[in-house]
């Protein structure tokens, strides 16, 4: 039986035109309200972390909830 977060880690992230922005790593789930308070994106390496708006360790991003537009297969991003 999997988890939870096992069904979506690696899912595609994909941007507002649906180019591949990474794939989801991990889920932050804020304690108090039990919702997502960020994913994890390991960036595809075309991509300049310096150039985005989110903070970023190595490959991975930090992208907050609130630029996530649908959860599904796949993963979108507002922009």
């Amino acid at each position: 039986m999997s988890s939870f977060s096992g069904e979506f880690l690696k899912r595609s992230v994909v941007d507002i035109n649906g180019d591949l922005f990474g794939h989801l790593v991990d889920i932050v789930i804020e304690p108090r309200s039990g919702e997502i308070a960020e994913i994890l994106v390991e960036v595809t390496s075309e991509i300049d972390l310096s150039k985005l708006p989110w903070p970023s360790d190595g490959s991975v991003c930090h992208v907050p909830a609130q630029e996530i537009s649908q959860i599904g297969a796949r993963i979108v991003l507002r922009r």
